[in-house]
């Protein structure tokens, strides 16, 4: 990566920081098309009030110098960016600085696949909601076991629930289903992350005034939906199935229309 007035290439970070030792930062997981960062105004909000919350300096953010770095490296085609926010100084649990350090990563970006047939819900995770749980912070240890157990399953997919058995989001992305037309979304009491993909489409949902419910629901309810879907920045992928019940797996007109105006 070529220097710029506030970034610079490099392959090491200090150590130790306070990412390593505490986890006290945030990410946000990103789509660069070749041109702009996709939903980059919402992924700045939900950093910034992550941050907010972490009490980290927001002055010390560098979008437009990161949007300017993107653009000097002329990358073709699409890139997976994640941009990493620590807060800067050492200390222990207590902090000695409000000053961040920032990271960008870039990776070849992949598609969510349209389908994932095989889902299963998590024997051993369980989400709390907390006043950071709709940020993305570094502490995803919930999401790492619940992946590994859905890889020992041989699932694409596992679903997570809150303390008290309600469905909260899948193992890296939100998740809805359609029951007799309605659309339903656990909301953030769940404990689920305030997706960006998740934002844009209630926001699409409003606009057209497609109804749709947020709220807490058991699984039960969600085993008799018609459709399932999850998302997130790679896209939206339908589950076929979850345990022994099958869904279907075409998408309606209306996640057809917001499909092919946000990927």
């Amino acid at each position: 990566m070529s220097e710029s007035d506030t970034w610079s290439s490099t392959s090491q970070i200090e150590l130790p920081n306070r990412a390593m030792s505490f986890g006290d930062g945030l990410f946000e997981t990103m789509y660069w098309d070749g041109e702009k960062i996709r939903l980059f105004d919402f992924h700045l909000d939900r950093l910034r009030h992550g941050m907010e919350i972490l009490d980290l300096s927001v002055s010390g953010l560098q979008e437009h110098s990161l949007l300017h770095l993107l653009q000097s490296l002329n990358l073709h085609g699409e890139s997976r960016l994640r941009w990493t926010v620590f807060r800067a100084g050492k200390g222990k649990y207590t902090p000695e600085s409000s000053d961040v350090v920032q990271v960008l990563q870039i990776s070849d970006f992949y598609r969510a696949p349209a389908i994932k047939h095989r889902a299963i819900i998590s024997e051993r995770i369980r989400l709390n909601p907390s006043i950071f749980s709709s940020s993305k912070s570094l502490n995803g240890i919930p999401y790492v076991l619940a992946n590994l157990e859905r890889k020992r399953n041989g699932a694409d997919e596992i679903i997570l629930l809150d303390n008290h058995g309600n469905v909260a989001e899948a193992g890296a992305a939100n998740i809805f289903w359609e029951k007799g037309g309605e659309i339903y979304t656990p909301s953030l009491e769940s404990g689920c992350i305030g997706g960006v993909m998740r934002r844009s489409f209630l926001d699409f949902l409003e606009e057209k005034r497609i109804e749709f419910v947020q709220d807490l629901f058991p699984m039960d309810d969600l085993l008799k939906s018609d459709r399932v879907w999850v998302s997130n920045v790679t896209g939206i992928s339908m589950l076929g199935q979850i345990g022994s019940k099958a869904f279907q797996t075409d998408l309606p007109d209306y996640l057809l229309a917001f499909y092919k105006n946000s990927i």
